[in-house]
């Protein structure tokens, strides 16, 4: 029988003091280029929150091995544990255990544990902050002196994630069947397009698509309207930026088929379905051409608006319907100089095909590590 016991986040977890780089979001890279190798944790929760990249020497402070926090905007009290290098770029912190060794499995069960109590709890007028969380409590399994039973979590999270990959592999092998895309192998054809380089040619946003505002649907004129199939749509990243599913009236919808963009974070997604909306700074992209909205296209449309436009706007200087007038893309055109439709179709087939074959290779490789490390765990 496994004993529990409650203990203030404050008794475990002591704040780690840390230095912020200088320079806003938008001063440093999405990605990996050149010396910008150290990971940047910002208040989203795509990868992690790891948003931006630095150069080494301009950090002040590497950390690794403990659990980050957002502490702003639609995310906060989002928890994650961090096992790589990393520095603290803004609106975040991380926490530390104050005795006991913190590894990937006691990293990720307190980090469930974490999350169910702070991410949902607070939003922007009350954020997630150490002064405000730490007299919080958590239930931790114990021994019988009460000291802290690391080995119940290490053997805990090996075998949750055997099961739960035993049963990822049932579940994606008849999604990939009843989706019609168990057929991943890429044909020749597939394989010309993504070798090929079209020409492309730039194109004002505001001359393809129709861009609106989205409405403003509080969280709290939203409490009551929890269960329901219409996706209430935020600035957060992941789950295509859907918050929830509720039970919208018609008349806070947005019309779906459409590019979404998250006004503040400038997270760009695909929406297929009518949606509410979190906030009137979020916009909705609709192309003018109704045959051409297709959700290949549109998927394509996503990456193209994203790469142009995410190092331009920021947090502090968030994108609007005014400002978007002066925006451009770069999109592939035929030999007539008009959009090439068809390449950006076969295209996004042909990356659907690699994302699900890596995907399940990936699946694949996880389940035998996975069952090599559950027989090592020592009780």
């Amino acid at each position: 029988m496994i004993k529990y016991k409650e203990f203030a986040l404050e008794d475990i977890f002591w704040k780690i003091k840390s230095p912020k780089i200088k320079g806003k979001a938008a001063d440093f890279p999405t990605t990996k280029k050149g010396n910008y190798k150290i990971p940047l944790l910002t208040a989203g929760v795509e990868n992690q929150g790891l948003s931006r990249f630095a150069k080494e020497k301009d950090c002040p402070q590497i950390i690794s091995n403990v659990i980050s926090i957002s502490a702003n905007g639609a995310n906060t009290g989002a928890t994650f544990y961090q096992d790589d290098r990393f520095a603290i770029l803004q609106d975040a912190y991380a926490i530390k255990l104050r005795a006991g060794c913190l590894n990937r499995e006691v990293g990720l069960y307190l980090t469930s544990l974490l999350n169910k109590k702070l991410h949902g709890s607070y939003d922007w007028s009350n954020k997630a902050t150490w002064n405000r969380i730490k007299k919080l409590t958590i239930k931790i399994p114990i021994l019988d002196d009460e000291s802290i039973n690391y080995n119940y979590m290490n053997n805990y999270i090996a075998e949750l994630e055997q099961q739960r990959l035993a049963e990822l592999d049932s579940e994606l092998d008849s999604y990939l069947k009843a989706t019609n895309l168990d057929d991943y192998l890429l044909t020749d054809e597939d394989r010309k397009v993504l070798d090929v380089r079209p020409k492309h040619k730039y194109f004002k946003i505001i001359d393809l698509f129709n861009v609106v505002n989205t409405h403003s649907i509080l969280k709290s004129q939203i409490a009551k309207l929890e269960k329901g199939s219409t996706p209430y749509l935020t600035a957060a990243e992941g789950n295509n930026a859907v918050s929830k599913y509720i039970n919208c009236p018609d008349n806070w919808k947005d019309q779906g088929n459409c590019v979404f963009i998250g006004g503040k974070t400038m997270v760009v997604t695909y929406q297929e379905k009518d949606f509410c909306s979190n906030d009137s700074h979020n916009l909705a992209l609709y192309f003018k051409d109704k045959k051409y909205r297709t959700p290949l296209i549109q998927q394509y449309f996503v990456g193209s608006i994203k790469k142009a436009l995410s190092e331009k706007y920021s947090w502090d200087d968030s994108i609007s319907k005014s400002k978007i007038k002066k925006d451009i893309i770069s999109l592939p055109i035929d030999k007539q100089d008009n959009i090439d439709f068809q390449y950006m179709e076969d295209y996004i087939k042909a990356i659907q095909k690699l994302t699900i074959k890596n995907v399940v290779k990936y699946k694949d490789k996880v389940i035998s590590t996975t069952s090599d490390l559950i027989n090592k765990v020592k009780y």
